[in-house]
């Protein structure tokens, strides 16, 4: 039986059954993963032909948080920044385009993402491979950015140690990760209306194999040395997963503006927005 990576205790209780692979929530601390043992390095995620990717997803889509998450966190008119599984490597190409003073590199396990992050995106400073073996220097990013890897990462302690090293004296982690709670409710919502089938996107039993809530994500930070947790609502992605119609990112966006308003209003404390955006400060 699997335990729970945040506090090892085996004793959990299943919150969703996504087509015969359990959610967990730990009974102790509230972390909540997956029964399914995914491998810990899984390089699957971009698996398939190039012209398969979903531009309009991941580049169009992804402008609007991006530009947010620049003029929100990189300040300075220069630094060094690294993003860790960074896939077609458009976020590293927005800091280089937007903040020309920065230095941005981006590391990916999936060679064939990376294939087309250098050749079809120009981006030569994306890299492939684990970032624990790149070499790269101790102590030499201002701020560190991972978008949408840690619930795919069975034990993120011995990769979020390895950051902290990374990064300067009051440098930045920033995870990107679902909202658990809220995602659990859209997936409950879901199986009322349509059941349980196959190919329904609920909470990816398979792939997202840590769930993260505000508590436990900060809890994960403080565990692997960092401090000053600090959560902020951030723009969505605008689109709509499995969906072409604008009225559901003009949804998407009306739910966002609502989650602003009671997150600001709660003082940052009740947090509906379907994303989690975390800071975490290197003393």
């Amino acid at each position: 039986m699997k335990s729970c990576i945040l506090c090892q205790s085996s004793e959990s209780k299943t919150v969703f059954n996504e087509n015969g692979t359990p959610i967990l929530e730990c009974k102790n601390c509230g972390h909540v993963y997956s029964s399914y043992e995914q491998e810990e390095h899984y390089e699957g995620y971009w698996d398939g032909a190039e012209q398969t990717y979903d531009l309009k997803w991941w580049d169009d889509a992804h402008r609007a948080v991006y530009s947010d998450f620049i003029s929100t966190y990189l300040k300075s008119d220069k630094g060094n920044l690294l993003d860790v599984g960074c896939g077609l490597g458009f976020f590293v190409k927005a800091v280089l385009t937007k903040k020309t003073g920065w230095s941005a590199v981006g590391y990916e396990i999936s060679k064939q993402a990376v294939k087309f992050a250098n050749e079809q995106n120009g981006m030569k400073t994306v890299h492939a491979g684990l970032v624990q073996d790149s070499k790269l220097p101790k102590e030499s990013f201002d701020i560190i950015t991972l978008w949408d890897v840690i619930e795919h990462i069975p034990k993120p302690h011995s990769l979020l140690t390895y950051l902290h090293g990374l990064l300067k004296p009051g440098g930045i982690l920033f995870l990107q990760t679902p909202n658990f709670p809220i995602q659990l409710a859209k997936a409950n919502l879901k199986v009322k209306l349509k059941g349980m089938q196959e190919g329904v996107h609920y909470l990816e039993a398979k792939d997202h194999v840590n769930n993260y809530k505000m508590k436990t994500l900060a809890e994960l930070g403080k565990q692997c040395g960092f401090t000053d947790p600090k959560y902020k609502v951030l723009m969505p992605i605008l689109s709509v997963s499995g969906s072409k119609s604008k009225l559901a990112v003009y949804f998407k966006l009306g739910y966002y503006c609502l989650t602003k308003i009671i997150f600001g209003l709660s003082f940052g404390t009740i947090n509906w927005n379907n994303t989690l955006f975390l800071t975490l400060r290197k003393p």
